[in-house]
């Protein structure tokens, strides 16, 4: 197919008048394989990014499931990688083998796509149907290196994320003991009790000689009838006196 043939030979020309004229950017030889598959496997960058620009699918699978990354990454192309993913295509998509392009470019050595995915957040542990991981398929020792850095970085960052919930609720404790006990008043200022030196006891008693001398400031009910009485008991006096001179009188 002359689509396919232009894109895997990196003829950027000839691609960008096929696109123009052709009815199927998508179509599929024999091998189920795209004109993206075809230059992606290729690492024809250019062809690549005119193959995108004209729209063509990234989510079209050749036979296995295998789609353009994962023939990039197997061929350790890096900058097609980046392309792919930039244009939408999953980091952690998976051929029908249960591989993923990680697992590609570190059983191949290519440092370089494996650096690339994992800044890009691809799985580390993930694994194949074997229950391979990209570790377990590397043969690289730099790419083994770079595999069991990302591994224990991101140990440390789950790590550091469990703390925080902690983190949080001891700060909310240390808030709420702050709202209960307002700063510069303790308990025992705002009730006191018997000291050993009477200083409570003190204060309680000066307490108890106010409430007396109210007591003693208020007379009783008795001794307000009996003051109120008195002035009447005398004017009834002075009247029965008069009342005697008045019959000394006219006797």
């Amino acid at each position: 197919m002359a689509l396919h043939a232009a894109a895997r030979e990196g003829n950027l020309d000839e691609l960008q008048r096929l696109i123009g004229t052709i009815k199927d950017l998508n179509a599929r030889d024999k091998h189920h394989r795209t004109a993206l598959v075809m230059a992606s496997w290729a690492g024809q960058v250019e062809c690549v990014k005119a193959l995108l620009e004209a729209g063509a699918n990234t989510k079209i699978f050749a036979m296995d499931d295998m789609n353009a990354m994962h023939f990039a990454a197997q061929k350790g192309h890096a900058e097609v990688v980046r392309l792919l993913l930039n244009a939408g295509l999953s980091v952690n998509s998976k051929t029908r083998k249960g591989t993923n392009a990680l697992q590609f470019a570190a059983k191949h050595g290519h440092l370089n796509v494996v650096e690339l995915l994992v800044k890009r957040h691809a799985n580390v542990k993930a694994q194949d149907k074997k229950g391979q991981s990209a570790l377990d398929l590397a043969t690289d020792d730099a790419v083994k290196a770079a595999l069991q850095a990302a591994l224990q970085e991101r140990k440390q960052a789950v790590s550091e994320a469990a703390k925080k919930p902690d983190e949080q609720q001891s700060g909310a404790e240390r808030a709420g003991t702050a709202l209960q006990e307002p700063a510069g008043v303790s308990q025992s200022e705002a009730e006191p009790v018997a000291a050993p030196d009477g200083g409570a006891a003190h204060n309680g008693s000066m307490r108890g000689d106010r409430k007396h001398v109210r007591k003693r400031e208020e007379p009783a009910d008795g001794e307000a009838l009996q003051a109120g009485s008195q002035p009447a008991k005398r004017a009834q006096k002075v009247a029965l006196t008069h009342l005697d001179e008045e019959e000394d009188g006219e006797g």
